[in-house]
């Protein structure tokens, strides 16, 4: 179990999100503007500009989701930070290392929530839901 770090700077770290929250919507904004009027987005039998702008658009909101769901992230972390539980696992209460807080200020899981909700396992036995 990890415990919280009492040496993080909160504010910092609020300050971090924020910015961080602020790229991301803007990045979102950029990626999900609709094309240009003259812009032919299509697919035809022959590979053309048309197809080439529909394959760009497909991955530019794909990029744009997963903007959003680090967007999400951040939100939660922030949350986390106005109701004074910012450094605790949501799964199971423990405590997230103040290390894993450092490199992803936005984590709301601590590493071993985090690893078995990436595998598809099932969260610690001590899970507090």
């Amino acid at each position: 179990m990890a415990e919280r770090a009492p040496e993080l700077d909160l504010r910092a770290i609020e300050q971090q999100l924020r910015s961080r929250l602020a790229e991301a919507e803007d990045q979102i904004a950029e990626l999900t503007k609709p094309p240009e009027a003259a812009a032919d987005i299509g697919f035809g039998k022959r590979i053309g500009d048309g197809t080439n702008e529909a394959i760009s658009r497909f991955t530019e909101v794909g990029v744009a989701n997963d903007i959003h769901t680090i967007g999400k992230r951040i939100e939660r972390a922030l949350e986390k930070l106005g109701e004074g539980t910012y450094g605790t696992c949501d799964e199971c209460g423990d405590g997230i290392a103040a290390g894993r807080l450092r490199a992803a200020p936005e984590s709301t899981l601590c590493i071993q929530c985090a690893q078995g909700g990436a595998l598809g396992a099932p969260p610690p036995a001590n899970s507090a839901r």
